[in-house]
């Protein structure tokens, strides 16, 4: 299916924002907080007006090709079918993917209900964000990021999870999700989920069992999804990293809780044996890890924000959810970069996990690179630019 994009600069805000499951949903894909960069008097602008005229927080134009992109995947979700948002707490949706085709969620539904994975749907085009990629996921340099070896995959395609950053407060999740999706499908020969997890008053430890489920559903559903169940990666930035690197950490204590509530859930239903059945035989442990500028450690140098999100302060969490006070040998594979400069969450989180990982006997590899500060995500044009091409050669490495 060859995929033609709906939207232009030449249309206005108003007009693309008020198309079919736009207007509701595009704060999925593309964050709220970054809509209320335009003001209203300017939504009868055109897109190109937009960028001239708006600007990010952090001082670049509005970025009016991600949000034209992200409005052109709902309408390629509602229309052709392409991609699935997948609900993990529905019983009778997380157990069933033809229950999801067609399901498009409100944005900002913070709650059980609004935890979903967004991928490609495999009836349609299995990997559709190498299929829809922007230009801006499109590296700056020539990429052998995966062998010809690698995307043969005998036995199905390797799988990623990806967890957006945003201290437990918010979601990036298209410069952290979908672009960070569109380059392992394309570039990589992976599969790619975007999780939606809950955040803030959410606390701990809802947003490690919403991650455990995740796993769990990819690995039960590997046929389907075409994708080898013991490659099973996870990728997350910033706190996004935090909820990665606990979870692998926790994993054995929240799939238990995940399938409690799972049955709280489906109370009920007629689905809720089947799907007890299809997770209590799957493991919600990753198979390796890529962390971006992770938050680690709540203990010392450590991102406040993140810590009383996720905790709100719950005595023995501060110990407990330091990741590199716990790493065994059995802790899977990593990969984790981090800036030098990084003026929100501090280096020392990369480098106490890198020893933490060596006197474990982990294998991993951990880069600080001079400059990029935070939020980078694909980091092109900064000095981490090539950080992606390191992770997929490392993971080829875990998984050949």
């Amino acid at each position: 299916m060859i995929y033609k994009p709906r939207f232009t600069k030449k249309q206005s805000f108003q007009e693309i924002q008020h198309t079919g499951p736009v207007q509701r949903a595009s704060a999925n894909l593309f964050p709220a907080r970054w809509l209320e960069r335009i003001p209203p008097q300017h939504a009868q602008y055109t897109m190109e007006q937009i960028e001239r005229e708006d600007t990010m927080e952090w001082g670049e134009p509005f970025l009016a090709d991600a949000f034209i992109e992200c409005a052109d995947l709902l309408m390629e979700t509602e229309q052709n079918g392409r991609f699935l948002f997948v609900s993990l707490w529905d019983v009778q949706k997380t157990g069933d993917l033809m229950a999801n085709r067609g399901y498009i969620p409100d944005a900002g539904l913070n709650n059980a209900q609004g935890v979903w994975l967004f991928t490609g749907d495999p009836a349609v085009d299995n990997t559709a964000f190498a299929h829809t990629s922007g230009s801006s996921s499109v590296p700056p340099y020539p990429t052998s990021a995966a062998s010809k070896a690698q995307k043969s995959h005998p036995y199905g395609l390797p799988a990623v999870v990806v967890c957006p950053g945003g201290g437990y407060e918010m979601l990036s999740t298209y410069s952290e999700g979908v672009q960070l999706a569109q380059r392992m499908e394309r570039d990589g020969g992976y599969k790619a989920f975007v999780l939606n997890n809950r955040i803030a008053p959410n606390y701990y430890p809802l947003p490690q069992m919403d991650l455990a489920l995740a796993i769990m559903h990819v690995r039960a559903h590997a046929a389907e999804y075409g994708i080898n169940p013991s490659q099973i990666a996870v990728v997350g930035s910033s706190a996004g990293g935090h909820l990665c690197a606990s979870e692998a950490l926790l994993y054995q204590e929240l799939a238990p809780k995940v399938l409690e509530e799972l049955k709280k859930q489906g109370a009920g239903t007629q689905q809720i044996q089947k799907v007890l059945e299809q997770y209590q035989a799957v493991s919600a442990r990753p198979d390796a890890l890529g962390l971006l500028y992770p938050v680690v450690s709540f203990q010392s140098e450590y991102h406040e924000g993140s810590y009383l999100n996720l905790t709100n302060g719950q005595p023995g969490l501060r110990e407990k959810l330091s990741v590199e006070s716990h790493i065994t040998s059995d802790y899977p594979p990593v990969y984790a970069f981090a800036n030098a400069d990084d003026t929100c969450v501090p280096v020392s989180n990369t480098t106490r996990l890198d020893t933490a990982l060596a006197q474990a006997g982990v294998p991993h590899v951990c880069e600080v690179f001079p400059t990029g500060d935070h939020g980078v995500g694909l980091g092109y044009g900064c000095s981490c630019q090539e950080w992606s091409e390191h992770m997929l050669a490392f993971l080829e490495g875990v998984f050949a």
